[in-house]
């Protein structure tokens, strides 16, 4: 490809947030590391004016879209406009189409869709479950609203909280079973056969952690280098053939079933909770997990063996790839 496209959906105004600061930063280093004599890299911001974003890529549209957009003017549950505007264009672009990046994005609607499936996911609501909830943002990735206070002994507590933090963050929140135990997320890379790689599952382990204070990835943990949640959730990289062998079997087909079934593409990243019974839970879903380098997905890249430039150009490949055989299946039947 000769032109490529960076898209963010980074808030331009001085009171965007860090995950929106890290975005662009990405974005930026991205253009960078893949510009070349044969690539002219562009960075490009998308905001609620889709009516300008499309006639700018109709005026001059570009080979490939690398598609970063993880929110439009601060919400999450807007970022499902971008790839659904490139998909009516029939743009190519990387990663997850519209239909699961509008899913993931809606936390309840992705637990549903989970347990018809048959996946295990914590229960949300009062109507199951006798322990402790965990309060969250529905529509909302990157832990807003997540703290010390998140965890509630009650459904009376947590539906007292799930209003006084949508009054505070001006977004629903919900909240779901508590299951304590460990964190683990597992990265998953489309390959050009369309098979799934499952990188080196890794978990978080929550070290010289408070006694009173949930072990959950929380908001500070995420977005505050300095602060004693952030150096006390470490990032490690479990041997596939230790200990832990069975979960992290159990985790990698449970991670592989969900890519299948929900029709995720390109790249992806999974949060499990293992209880103590050693059942596993699913948390969270991430499709185009962020590609900074220092975050999860890119270092579990870089722990089974792929650099950071070969998997961009991975991720890259796969998008192109996917292009030219739907255009491949579709030249020879379509009808005019």
């Amino acid at each position: 490809m000769r032109h490529l496209l960076i898209l963010h959906g980074a808030s331009q105004g001085p009171a965007r947030t860090a995950d929106e600061t890290e975005t662009e930063r990405v974005a930026c280093g991205l253009a960078e590391i893949l510009s070349g004599p044969d690539r002219f890299c562009e960075v490009a911001h998308a905001d609620l004016d889709l009516g300008r974003l499309r006639n700018r890529l109709v005026t001059s549209p570009p080979d490939l879209i690398f598609n970063l957009v993880e929110s439009l003017c601060g919400q999450d549950r807007l970022a499902c406009a971008v790839p659904a505007l490139l998909e009516s264009l029939s743009l190519p672009f990387t990663g997850n189409p519209t239909a699961v990046i509008a899913l993931a994005d809606d936390k309840l609607a992705l637990k549903r869709q989970l347990r018809a499936l048959g996946l295990p996911t914590p229960s949300a609501g009062p109507g199951e479950g006798n322990g402790d909830f965990l309060v969250k943002a529905r529509f909302q990735h990157a832990s807003l609203g997540l703290g010390p206070g998140a965890r509630v002994a009650s459904w009376p507590e947590a539906a007292r909280l799930i209003e006084a933090q949508g009054r505070n963050h001006g977004t629903p929140f919900f909240a779901e079973a508590f299951i304590p135990g460990r964190e683990f997320n597992l990265s998953l890379l489309e390959t050009a056969s369309k098979d799934v790689r499952i990188l080196p599952p890794a978990e978080i382990e929550f070290r010289n952690w408070p006694a009173n204070r949930p072990r959950i990835v929380d908001y500070e943990a995420k977005w505050d280098p300095g602060s004693p949640s952030s150096q006390g959730t470490v990032r490690v990289f479990p041997r596939r053939d230790g200990a832990d062998r069975r979960i992290l079997e159990t985790l990698s087909v449970l991670a592989g079933t969900l890519f299948d079934r929900l029709g995720l593409t390109g790249y992806a990243r999974i949060d499990f909770r293992v209880d103590e019974q050693e059942q596993p839970w699913i948390i969270d879903l991430n499709p185009n997990p962020t590609l900074d380098p220092e975050a999860g997905f890119v270092q579990a890249a870089l722990a089974g063996g792929i650099g950071y430039r070969e998997l961009l150009e991975e991720i890259l490949n796969r998008a192109t790839t996917r292009v030219a055989s739907q255009m491949s299946y579709r030249g020879p039947h379509e009808e005019h």
